[in-house]
């Protein structure tokens, strides 16, 4: 799985956002903490949910079920608006 092209990415002064291009059905930007940031950073190259939560568990000081959830629950969002391909 891989972030959609039709999806940029910017950082500025701390806020991470996610923003539609236009050549997509949502449109909108979305603001991200640090956790989601890294995980839709993660999806900048075709990866796996488990390698994402892996890399999690590198940075971060997290239990393996609190990255596992924390990761479903981001590609689920993301998915829901398009911006994940499979």
């Amino acid at each position: 799985m891989k972030l959609s092209p039709g999806f940029l990415t910017h950082e500025s002064r701390g806020e991470h956002i996610t923003v539609s291009t236009g050549g997509t059905e949502w449109s909108g930007l979305i603001r991200s903490n640090p956790t989601a940031a890294f995980i839709i950073e993660c999806l900048k190259s075709d990866t796996t949910e488990a390698a994402i939560v892996d890399k999690l568990l590198e940075k971060y000081d997290v239990e393996r079920s609190v990255a596992e959830t924390d990761t479903a629950a981001v590609i689920a969002k993301l998915r829901s608006i398009g911006a994940v391909t499979e």
